[in-house]
Protein backbone atom coordinates (compact mmCIF):
# COMPACT_ATOMS: atom_id res chain seq x y z
CA UNK A 1 0.00 0.00 0.00
CA UNK A 2 2.79 2.09 0.81
CA UNK A 3 4.41 1.63 -1.90
CA UNK A 4 1.77 2.20 -4.51
CA UNK A 5 1.06 5.66 -2.89
CA UNK A 6 4.68 6.65 -2.90
CA UNK A 7 4.68 5.47 -6.92
CA UNK A 8 1.45 8.06 -7.30
CA UNK A 9 3.39 10.71 -5.82
CA UNK A 10 6.32 10.34 -7.83
CA UNK A 11 4.01 10.36 -10.63
CA UNK A 12 2.44 13.14 -9.22
CA UNK A 13 5.42 15.23 -8.96
CA UNK A 14 7.14 14.25 -11.92
CA UNK A 15 3.83 15.94 -14.20
CA UNK A 16 3.64 18.81 -12.16
CA UNK A 17 7.50 19.28 -12.52
CA UNK A 18 7.38 19.11 -16.70
CA UNK A 19 4.06 21.61 -16.50
CA UNK A 20 6.24 23.96 -14.38
CA UNK A 21 9.23 23.20 -17.17
CA UNK A 22 6.70 24.15 -19.65
CA UNK A 23 6.09 27.50 -18.32
CA UNK A 24 9.23 28.70 -16.91
CA UNK A 25 12.38 26.98 -18.73
CA UNK A 26 13.81 29.26 -21.27
CA UNK A 27 13.96 26.07 -23.87
CA UNK A 28 10.40 25.04 -22.98
CA UNK A 29 7.32 26.00 -24.59
CA UNK A 30 3.64 26.27 -23.24
CA UNK A 31 1.57 23.60 -23.01
CA UNK A 32 -1.43 22.78 -25.46
CA UNK A 33 -4.54 25.22 -24.96
CA UNK A 34 -3.81 25.89 -21.51
CA UNK A 35 -5.05 28.41 -19.05
CA UNK A 36 -2.70 31.15 -17.73
CA UNK A 37 -4.10 32.79 -14.22
CA UNK A 38 -2.32 34.64 -11.21
CA UNK A 39 -0.77 31.66 -10.23
CA UNK A 40 1.11 31.06 -13.18
CA UNK A 41 4.58 31.51 -13.45
CA UNK A 42 6.71 33.09 -16.42
CA UNK A 43 10.62 32.55 -16.61
CA UNK A 44 13.08 32.49 -18.88
CA UNK A 45 11.46 31.75 -22.78
CA UNK A 46 8.22 30.99 -22.64
CA UNK A 47 6.72 29.79 -25.86
CA UNK A 48 3.73 29.48 -27.05
CA UNK A 49 3.96 27.24 -30.57
CA UNK A 50 2.40 27.78 -33.82
CA UNK A 51 -1.09 25.80 -33.54
CA UNK A 52 -1.47 26.31 -29.88
CA UNK A 53 -3.61 28.61 -27.87
CA UNK A 54 -3.30 30.12 -24.45
CA UNK A 55 -6.15 31.92 -23.18
CA UNK A 56 -5.59 33.93 -20.15
CA UNK A 57 -8.19 34.05 -17.01
CA UNK A 58 -9.97 37.28 -16.56
CA UNK A 59 -8.02 40.06 -14.30
CA UNK A 60 -5.24 38.17 -14.23
CA UNK A 61 -1.97 39.51 -12.83
CA UNK A 62 1.41 37.51 -13.46
CA UNK A 63 5.17 39.38 -11.97
CA UNK A 64 7.36 38.30 -14.26
CA UNK A 65 10.76 37.14 -13.49
CA UNK A 66 13.85 38.92 -14.39
CA UNK A 67 15.14 38.07 -18.09
CA UNK A 68 11.67 36.69 -19.06
CA UNK A 69 10.78 36.62 -23.15
CA UNK A 70 7.30 35.66 -24.00
CA UNK A 71 7.39 34.68 -27.69
CA UNK A 72 3.42 33.87 -29.49
CA UNK A 73 3.90 31.93 -32.23
CA UNK A 74 0.33 30.26 -31.54
CA UNK A 75 -2.33 32.37 -29.82
CA UNK A 76 -2.33 34.23 -26.71
CA UNK A 77 -6.32 35.35 -26.07
CA UNK A 78 -6.50 37.51 -22.95
CA UNK A 79 -10.16 38.80 -23.07
CA UNK A 80 -11.22 40.11 -20.05
CA UNK A 81 -8.31 41.61 -18.19
CA UNK A 82 -4.40 40.83 -18.37
CA UNK A 83 -1.51 42.41 -16.20
CA UNK A 84 2.27 42.07 -17.01
CA UNK A 85 4.47 43.72 -14.57
CA UNK A 86 8.47 43.14 -13.75
CA UNK A 87 11.41 45.23 -13.11
CA UNK A 88 13.78 43.52 -15.81
CA UNK A 89 12.37 41.18 -18.73
CA UNK A 90 12.06 41.55 -22.69
CA UNK A 91 8.63 41.79 -23.53
CA UNK A 92 6.06 40.35 -25.71
CA UNK A 93 7.73 38.81 -29.18
CA UNK A 94 4.24 38.03 -31.57
CA UNK A 95 4.96 36.10 -34.47
CA UNK A 96 1.36 34.44 -34.64
CA UNK A 97 -1.60 36.07 -32.70
CA UNK A 98 -2.38 37.77 -29.42
CA UNK A 99 -5.35 39.72 -28.43
CA UNK A 100 -5.79 41.43 -25.58
CA UNK A 101 -7.71 43.32 -23.75
CA UNK A 102 -7.60 45.57 -20.83
CA UNK A 103 -3.60 45.13 -20.83
CA UNK A 104 -1.50 46.51 -18.03
CA UNK A 105 2.59 46.11 -18.84
CA UNK A 106 5.13 47.67 -17.25
CA UNK A 107 8.98 46.76 -16.62
CA UNK A 108 10.02 45.05 -20.13
CA UNK A 109 13.26 46.33 -22.03
CA UNK A 110 10.76 46.73 -25.01
CA UNK A 111 6.85 46.38 -24.77
CA UNK A 112 6.32 44.43 -27.90
CA UNK A 113 7.44 42.85 -31.32
CA UNK A 114 5.44 42.23 -34.05
CA UNK A 115 7.04 39.62 -36.81
CA UNK A 116 5.77 40.53 -40.39
CA UNK A 117 3.32 37.67 -40.30
CA UNK A 118 2.32 38.91 -36.50
CA UNK A 119 -0.99 40.26 -35.40
CA UNK A 120 -1.05 41.90 -32.18
CA UNK A 121 -4.57 43.65 -30.68
CA UNK A 122 -4.76 45.72 -28.03
CA UNK A 123 -8.51 46.79 -26.90
CA UNK A 124 -7.93 49.41 -23.82
CA UNK A 125 -4.66 49.48 -21.69
CA UNK A 126 -1.72 50.93 -20.18
CA UNK A 127 2.23 50.88 -20.77
CA UNK A 128 4.70 52.21 -18.94
CA UNK A 129 8.38 51.64 -17.34
CA UNK A 130 9.59 50.57 -20.93
CA UNK A 131 13.27 51.44 -21.61
CA UNK A 132 13.31 50.80 -25.34
CA UNK A 133 10.66 51.15 -28.42
CA UNK A 134 8.41 48.81 -29.52
CA UNK A 135 9.17 47.24 -33.24
CA UNK A 136 5.95 46.60 -35.78
CA UNK A 137 6.93 44.42 -38.83
CA UNK A 138 3.41 43.09 -38.83
CA UNK A 139 -0.45 44.40 -37.76
CA UNK A 140 -0.60 46.14 -34.79
CA UNK A 141 -4.35 47.52 -33.81
CA UNK A 142 -4.76 49.31 -30.51
CA UNK A 143 -7.91 51.27 -29.07
CA UNK A 144 -8.13 53.03 -25.88
CA UNK A 145 -4.58 52.74 -24.79
CA UNK A 146 -2.23 54.95 -22.51
CA UNK A 147 1.14 54.49 -24.16
CA UNK A 148 4.03 56.14 -21.94
CA UNK A 149 7.58 55.11 -23.48
CA UNK A 150 9.62 57.14 -21.17
CA UNK A 151 12.71 58.92 -22.07
CA UNK A 152 13.00 56.06 -24.99
CA UNK A 153 11.67 55.41 -28.49
CA UNK A 154 8.04 54.91 -28.88
CA UNK A 155 7.18 52.90 -31.78
CA UNK A 156 9.18 51.95 -34.48
CA UNK A 157 8.60 50.16 -37.92
CA UNK A 158 11.65 50.01 -40.89
CA UNK A 159 10.83 46.66 -42.69
CA UNK A 160 7.70 47.88 -45.19
CA UNK A 161 5.41 45.50 -44.24
CA UNK A 162 4.49 47.08 -40.87
CA UNK A 163 0.99 48.55 -40.42
CA UNK A 164 0.05 50.68 -37.13
CA UNK A 165 -3.78 51.34 -36.25
CA UNK A 166 -4.26 53.12 -33.45
CA UNK A 167 -8.15 55.35 -32.17
CA UNK A 168 -8.46 56.93 -28.94
CA UNK A 169 -5.82 56.62 -27.69
CA UNK A 170 -3.00 58.90 -25.01
CA UNK A 171 0.76 58.63 -26.61
CA UNK A 172 2.83 60.09 -24.33
CA UNK A 173 6.90 60.40 -23.13
CA UNK A 174 9.37 61.90 -20.82
CA UNK A 175 9.71 65.36 -22.79
CA UNK A 176 11.18 67.14 -26.33
CA UNK A 177 14.34 65.85 -25.32
CA UNK A 178 13.67 62.02 -25.18
CA UNK A 179 13.52 59.43 -28.16
CA UNK A 180 10.82 59.59 -31.07
CA UNK A 181 6.84 58.30 -30.37
CA UNK A 182 7.06 57.03 -33.94
CA UNK A 183 10.15 56.38 -36.00
CA UNK A 184 8.44 55.49 -39.42
CA UNK A 185 11.54 54.17 -41.21
CA UNK A 186 10.00 51.90 -43.45
CA UNK A 187 6.24 51.82 -42.76
CA UNK A 188 3.03 50.22 -44.62
CA UNK A 189 0.50 52.01 -43.33
CA UNK A 190 -0.06 54.14 -40.10
CA UNK A 191 -3.86 55.10 -39.24
CA UNK A 192 -4.23 57.43 -36.20
CA UNK A 193 -7.28 58.85 -35.03
CA UNK A 194 -9.06 60.61 -32.25
CA UNK A 195 -5.79 60.16 -30.27
CA UNK A 196 -3.03 62.76 -28.37
CA UNK A 197 0.81 62.86 -28.87
CA UNK A 198 3.07 65.10 -26.20
CA UNK A 199 5.90 64.54 -24.53
CA UNK A 200 8.86 63.29 -27.52
CA UNK A 201 11.62 64.52 -29.47
CA UNK A 202 9.26 63.92 -32.66
CA UNK A 203 5.96 62.81 -32.24
CA UNK A 204 6.42 61.46 -36.42
CA UNK A 205 10.03 60.75 -37.38
CA UNK A 206 9.81 59.59 -40.83
CA UNK A 207 11.49 58.40 -43.24
CA UNK A 208 9.68 56.08 -45.15
CA UNK A 209 5.93 55.83 -45.13
CA UNK A 210 3.61 54.08 -47.91
CA UNK A 211 -0.18 55.08 -46.29
CA UNK A 212 -0.92 57.60 -43.45
CA UNK A 213 -4.56 58.58 -42.26
CA UNK A 214 -4.49 61.10 -39.09
CA UNK A 215 -7.95 62.08 -38.33
CA UNK A 216 -8.81 64.72 -35.21
CA UNK A 217 -5.51 64.60 -33.24
CA UNK A 218 -3.62 66.76 -30.87
CA UNK A 219 0.04 67.09 -30.97
CA UNK A 220 1.76 69.28 -29.02
CA UNK A 221 4.39 69.70 -26.33
CA UNK A 222 7.11 67.77 -28.26
CA UNK A 223 10.55 69.11 -29.85
CA UNK A 224 8.81 68.55 -33.25
CA UNK A 225 5.27 66.95 -34.34
CA UNK A 226 6.21 66.05 -37.43
CA UNK A 227 10.05 65.11 -39.18
CA UNK A 228 8.89 64.38 -42.43
CA UNK A 229 11.89 63.44 -44.35
CA UNK A 230 10.84 60.70 -46.79
CA UNK A 231 7.66 59.45 -47.98
CA UNK A 232 6.51 57.45 -51.16
CA UNK A 233 4.90 58.19 -53.88
CA UNK A 234 2.72 55.17 -53.61
CA UNK A 235 -0.32 55.46 -52.07
CA UNK A 236 -2.09 58.35 -50.04
CA UNK A 237 -1.25 60.15 -46.90
CA UNK A 238 -3.69 62.85 -45.49
CA UNK A 239 -3.82 64.85 -42.15
CA UNK A 240 -7.26 66.03 -40.80
CA UNK A 241 -8.97 67.69 -38.24
CA UNK A 242 -6.08 67.78 -36.53
CA UNK A 243 -3.98 70.16 -34.47
CA UNK A 244 -0.51 70.72 -34.26
CA UNK A 245 0.61 73.62 -31.63
CA UNK A 246 3.29 74.48 -28.71
CA UNK A 247 5.55 72.61 -30.57
CA UNK A 248 9.03 73.53 -31.29
CA UNK A 249 8.62 72.86 -34.63
CA UNK A 250 5.29 72.00 -36.23
CA UNK A 251 5.57 70.33 -39.53
CA UNK A 252 9.61 70.11 -40.78
CA UNK A 253 10.57 68.70 -44.36
CA UNK A 254 14.09 69.12 -43.58
CA UNK A 255 15.15 70.01 -47.31
CA UNK A 256 14.95 70.57 -50.57
CA UNK A 257 16.44 67.05 -51.14
CA UNK A 258 13.59 65.11 -49.33
CA UNK A 259 11.87 62.80 -51.17
CA UNK A 260 8.28 62.97 -50.64
CA UNK A 261 4.67 61.82 -52.20
CA UNK A 262 1.80 64.18 -52.24
CA UNK A 263 0.63 65.21 -48.88
CA UNK A 264 -2.79 66.71 -48.23
CA UNK A 265 -3.39 68.35 -44.78
CA UNK A 266 -6.94 69.63 -44.78
CA UNK A 267 -9.34 71.07 -41.79
CA UNK A 268 -6.57 71.08 -39.61
CA UNK A 269 -4.37 74.00 -37.49
CA UNK A 270 -0.27 74.29 -37.35
CA UNK A 271 -0.10 77.55 -35.34
CA UNK A 272 1.20 78.47 -32.06
CA UNK A 273 4.65 76.28 -32.37
CA UNK A 274 8.44 77.70 -31.88
CA UNK A 275 8.19 77.50 -35.83
CA UNK A 276 4.90 76.14 -37.79
CA UNK A 277 6.19 75.14 -41.17
CA UNK A 278 9.32 73.81 -42.95
CA UNK A 279 7.83 73.22 -46.43
CA UNK A 280 10.38 72.44 -49.19
CA UNK A 281 9.48 69.75 -51.96
CA UNK A 282 6.41 71.40 -53.44
CA UNK A 283 4.43 67.95 -52.01
CA UNK A 284 2.25 69.30 -49.61
CA UNK A 285 -1.18 70.67 -50.24
CA UNK A 286 -2.43 72.35 -47.21
CA UNK A 287 -6.74 73.20 -47.49
CA UNK A 288 -7.74 75.73 -45.19
CA UNK A 289 -7.98 76.34 -42.35
CA UNK A 290 -4.59 76.32 -41.07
Amino acid sequence: MNRSYNLKNVIRNYVLALFGLALTSSSAHAATNIEWNSQTVLKGQVTIPAGQTVTVAPHTKIVVKDGTKIIVNGTLNAPLGFSLTGKSWSGLVVTGTALLANFQESGASSSFRVGPKGSLTIHGGDISGVLGASVVEGNFVADSLRYDKGPGGGINSSNGTGSITIDNSFLTGAGRDTGDFFGLYGVKSITLTNSKMTGAHCAFHVTGLQDMKLDHVSIYENAYGFMMYGSSNVGTRTITNTTIKNNSFGFDEGSSSTRNGPIVISNSTIRGNGKDLGLYTGKVNIISPN
